[in-house]
């Protein structure tokens, strides 16, 4: 492990990368003034200069692996958290029961705009599965509000559930919830809410974004493979937003070898901390399988897919080709590209200056849904 990924190491680095990134803020201020300055020449300046400012703390976060707390406690949430305990052992099958150390256990999850009681007859939810990379983010309003939210505006949905899965951790250990933890998590929500709550699955839109997307695609893919067997029945649609198809790339060669690395603030620290703390104790090889590297090995699944991807983000290529080769799977797949802007568009808008590219994404994937369900 890094020396700065401790303290007091930690501490000296982080104040040290303050000053560095504040001697050179007038640099950029200067720089991004005028449009042959910028990154995209169509962009403004606060884009411009944001999204620089944000590419340097998403460098540092992962250089010093800041940690994030998963109290299973309400907090600020309050009437709208709940804890889910895990479903029965049974159903958590083949890549869900690869890692002996890797169990289910009980999770929390936030309810957006208010907790679900009452008749569910008529209800149009959103299963929103969060991103960072598998080691940051817990699915609370302060991290994941104004995504749902946005969703639930635009997106006509009544109610939103987002779940606080397990992050993976490092230095990687039997209790450093490697894959499948998140994976796990996942679907004891899904059946949280299709066999506790008694929600239709054609009213449940499963939704995931960057690293969450990954998460929705696997789960899609083992509910393809045991459902049947199991009886966990389809969800009606799933978005999927700036999906990461492939953490298996640890080289990072899709980030700093990319056309669009200038484009986006995704960095190899960042990448690379959540393959290496995902992977765990088994090691980088166990990336390389279907149900995390999703270029692997294409599936069937019933379920509409809407996947959307910046036109100037990292992983718009893999998004692409990944959506296409579905496509030629044989699945309903719809790929959006929001031209000009960087990854995880929904998370970032507002905080970047793109509220605008945000909201016309959020406003078509609803447009999809009334089309699909």
């Amino acid at each position: 492990m890094p020396l700065v990924t401790s303290q007091p190491f930690k501490g000296i680095y982080t104040l040290l990368a303050f000053g560095l990134e504040l001697a050179r803020l007038p640099f950029f201020i200067i720089k991004y003034l005028t449009s042959y300055g910028r990154q995209h020449p169509e962009w403004s300046f606060r884009q411009a200069l944001v999204v620089r400012i944000f590419h340097s703390v998403v460098q540092h976060i992962a250089t010093v692996q800041m940690t994030t707390v998963l109290p299973l406690t309400p907090g600020k949430e309050k009437e709208r958290w709940v804890t889910i305990k895990a479903a029965p052992e049974n159903v958590y099958k083949g890549p869900l029961r690869s890692n002996a150390d890797v169990r289910p256990v009980e999770i929390g999850a936030t309810w957006y705009p208010v907790a679900l009681t009452g008749d569910k007859s008529n209800i149009k939810l959103l299963l929103h599965i969060h991103g960072g990379a598998f080691v940051i983010g817990d699915g609370r309003t302060q991290s994941s509000g104004a995504f749902v939210r946005r969703l639930i505006k635009h997106a006509g949905f009544t109610h939103a559930l987002c779940p606080q899965y397990r992050l993976s951790t490092l230095p990687a250990s039997k209790t450093s919830n490697p894959f499948p933890a998140g994976l796990q998590d996942s679907l004891t929500t899904y059946l949280y809410l299709v066999k506790d709550l008694k929600i239709l699955p054609k009213n449940i839109t499963l939704s995931g974004d960057s690293a969450g997307a990954n998460l929705a695609i696997a789960l899609l893919r083992y509910i393809g493979e045991y459902g049947a067997d199991l009886d966990i029945p389809n969800p009606g649609a799933c978005l999927l937003w700036s999906p990461w198809v492939d953490p298996s790339d640890t080289s990072c060669s899709y980030v700093h070898d990319n056309p669009h690395y200038i484009t986006d603030y995704l960095s190899p620290p960042f990448t690379q901390w959540g393959s290496n703390a995902y992977a765990g104790l088994p090691g980088l090889s166990t990336l390389s399988q279907p149900y995390i590297n999703h270029k692997m090995k294409m599936f069937k699944t019933e379920v509409p897919l809407w996947v959307n991807t910046g036109g100037a983000e990292n992983l718009f290529f893999d998004d692409k080709e990944w959506a296409e080769n579905m496509e030629k799977a044989g699945n309903d797949v719809t790929l959006m590209i929001e031209k000009n802007v960087p990854h995880d568009i929904l998370l970032v808008g507002d905080m970047m200056g793109f509220h605008k590219e945000a909201t016309n994404s959020a406003k078509h994937a609803g447009e999809w849904l009334k089309s699909r369900m």
